[in-house]
């Protein structure tokens, strides 16, 4: 067990397993009760004395009613499989009575994931004894990575609305990965290649789509191949073999290394945008059914196409950090090595153009001047 979760079960058990809080008119009701109680004293009236009971009995039952009503209470929230940040994601939850016969009223739940959480207030009239309730709202995380979902907190008014009491549920869910915040690219952001890159033809026998070749049907052959017009001609089953398909790759780089000089002030940010560009590009290149390679500092992927695959090298951006000068230099040789030219290669980097003298990159773009160094 970490030090972390040891923090949080201390924090739970030293934690008050209710808050109460006198509203406003909570205050006037006591104030009110405190002064008929006075006069029932001072005059010995009976029947003041009978209105400061049922006063002190209304007090009473707002304390056990609102108990009441929060007990046996289950709380389950699901966030969205792949979330991206600074986007409005649904997030729902489910709130169970298992009380066997008591309904529960007036139930307002509040989500403190994000700072502004005006937005996740919910309020359900009524759940009814055995029952669940279900509630959607939106949630939006500022920053990509890890995030841990905020605390809930559940209150109610019932009956009376003198007190509101509340309970905090805070261990609830594991961690929330937010992968980086997409842009919309515009034509000016694409290399001129993109456009023109396509599938090619390998001359040789595959699964592509394009005819290679017509032999005669040999058992085992897949029936939908048959080519009837030669079958016909030939007087025997004749069959269609395809042609290998190359489909277009892409190598994405990005270097967000700490530069070889004192660390500028907005480098992070400068990073925030990089790694932004990068998921954009990376979600532009796998919309196009393109087979795309990203290479980091620290990480190089094969290339791959598919939903798959996005959401892998989404992930790998959404938990990158920048990294050292030797990372940099792993990065430089991995750069050298990639000398195919059915590969198209783009370079986002930070504060640094350095490897715009290896050539060969279908667009070169440094964040830090907020324009594109080069494009061939």
């Amino acid at each position: 067990m970490t030090l972390r979760k040891i923090l949080r079960y201390l924090q739970k058990w030293l934690r008050p397993p209710r808050s109460l809080r006198i509203t406003k008119a909570g205050w006037k009701f006591l104030g009110l009760t405190t002064i008929v109680g006075l006069a029932a004293v001072n005059t010995s009236n009976n029947l003041l004395y009978l209105v400061f009971g049922c006063m002190l009995s209304f007090i009473t039952a707002s304390g056990v009613l609102s108990e009441l009503m929060l007990r046996k209470i289950r709380l389950e929230r699901s966030f969205l499989r792949h979330i991206f940040a600074q986007q409005a994601t649904p997030v729902s939850m489910a709130i169970t009575n298992r009380k066997k016969y008591v309904p529960s009223f007036s139930l307002l739940i509040e989500d403190f994931t994000q700072e502004r959480h005006t937005e996740q207030r919910c309020y359900l009239l009524k759940i009814p004894a055995h029952s669940t309730e279900t509630i959607t709202y939106p949630v939006t995380f500022r920053q990509r990575g890890l995030h841990h979902p905020g605390k809930i907190r559940i209150s109610t008014r019932f009956p009376f609305g003198f007190f509101l009491k509340s309970a905090t549920f805070v261990e609830m869910d594991e961690d929330v990965l937010v992968y980086p915040r997409l842009e919309q690219l515009q034509p000016a952001d694409l290399p001129q290649q993109a456009s023109l890159l396509g599938d090619s033809w390998a001359s040789k026998k595959g699964r592509g789509t394009e005819v290679y070749s017509i032999r005669e049907y040999v058992h085992g052959d897949e029936s939908t191949r048959i080519h009837w017009k030669s079958t016909a001609k030939f007087a025997k089953l004749m069959t269609r073999e395809f042609e290998e398909e190359q489909k277009k790759k892409v190598s994405l780089i990005l270097d967000v290394s700490f530069p070889s000089k004192n660390t500028p002030g907005t480098f992070y940010q400068d990073v925030e945008h990089a790694i932004t560009l990068a998921a954009s590009y990376i979600m532009h290149f796998i919309k196009q059914d393109f087979q795309l390679q990203l290479i980091t500092p620290v990480q190089r992927t094969p290339f791959d196409r598919g939903q798959h695959h996005l959401f892998r090298l989404l992930r790998i951006l959404a938990l990158l950090q920048p990294s050292n000068g030797h990372s940099r230099q792993n990065l430089a040789r991995a750069i050298q090595q990639i000398a195919r030219a059915d590969v198209m290669k783009i370079l986002i980097c930070v504060n640094t153009l350095e490897y715009a003298s290896h050539g060969g990159f279908a667009k070169v773009v440094t964040v830090s001047s907020r324009e594109q160094a080069r494009e061939i």
